[in-house]
């Protein structure tokens, strides 16, 4: 991605204007008008239009812009940290982490608490603490990560059958229903689901789950043709919106559910078995992490865990 045409583009929303943005930066106004038809044109959509107003963002733009403003903000951060030696500046990355490790490990931020457990819990069995780093983020981040070779495992939901790393599926997990509090679906078939979900806004999650996960939320969206949404990139905020009876979802059942059957949260969940496409929990190991001895042993490890925490939380267990 061209950075110096992401100013751009920042700048131009900003000041609402290509000669007061080009100013800003101090570039002339054919430059600035160049670098926003370059990004246009390897984006594949129009950023801006003309208004009476001045220049203003297309519904493209309007959604473009937190990435790209993330995005400078993350090189900015790094930057912050691996540069230069301002005492006003965060710790310096030598000194916080910079220490050598031997492997890097990815959980998709989807995935629930127990499966960070298991990731660790398996790293330890192998690794001193201080032998591995455990990084969180969403499975596309992930599988990106592991088809560069710059993370050695990792355990992500995936709806993709094939990747170019070995994988190996460690189980898979219904999709569930969360709905707000004082309602029952009343009973679990297609008809029933369906007036539930014409009830209530529907809560869509925004990349990378609106990207990742298109394969069900495609199926779900036609299957039982929903039509009204609540976009959201947050779980929080999915948690208020249906906790106050505006809206409804659904997420991978471990999102919502310790063991398949009981909440992880204080809002109603339903499984919904045979409804709508399983989802797998997926190891994959890289080039690089076979490289560094991770094998197949370290899913089955993670698999173990899992299983062993699932029947100590099954009802009388113990």
């Amino acid at each position: 991605m061209d950075l110096e045409a992401l100013h751009s583009f920042l700048a131009v929303a900003k000041h609402r204007s290509i000669s007061k943005a080009a100013a800003s930066l101090y570039v002339s106004q054919p430059t600035m008008s160049q670098r926003l038809r370059r990004l246009e044109e390897s984006l594949g959509f129009a950023l801006f239009e003309r208004g009476w107003t001045g220049v203003v963002l297309t519904p493209q733009g309007f959604y473009f812009l937190p990435y790209a403003a993330q995005l400078i903000r993350d090189l900015s951060n790094a930057s912050a940290v691996l540069g230069g030696k301002d005492p006003a500046k965060p710790r310096s990355f030598a000194e916080v982490a910079g220490h050598p490790h031997r492997v890097m490990f990815g959980v998709d931020n989807w995935l629930s608490e127990r499966s960070v457990r298991a990731v660790v819990s398996s790293a330890l069995g192998d690794y001193g603490a201080d032998e591995f780093r455990v990084t969180s983020r969403p499975a596309t981040t992930l599988i990106d990560l592991l088809e560069l070779n710059q993370l050695d495992a990792g355990l992500f939901y995936s709806t993709e059958p094939g990747h170019p790393f070995g994988t190996e599926v460690i189980g898979t997990e219904d999709m569930a229903l969360v709905h707000p509090p004082g309602t029952v679906l009343e009973e679990n078939s297609a008809p029933a689901l369906k007036d539930l979900l014409s009830r209530y806004r529907f809560v869509l999650f925004d990349n990378p789950v609106l990207t990742h996960h298109a394969r069900i939320t495609t199926t779900l969206i036609e299957t039982y043709e929903i039509s009204r949404f609540h976009v959201v990139d947050d779980y929080r905020t999915m948690h208020a919106l249906i906790r106050l009876g505006e809206c409804i979802t659904v997420v991978p059942a471990g999102v919502v559910l310790t063991d398949g059957k009981r909440c992880a949260t204080d809002l109603p969940a339903t499984p919904l078995p045979g409804l709508l496409p399983e989802i797998n929990v997926t190891v994959g190991i890289s080039d690089a992490g076979r490289d560094h001895g991770v094998t197949e042993a370290f899913a089955r490890s993670i698999a173990g865990f899992l299983d062993a925490e699932a029947d100590t939380e099954a009802p009388g267990a113990g």
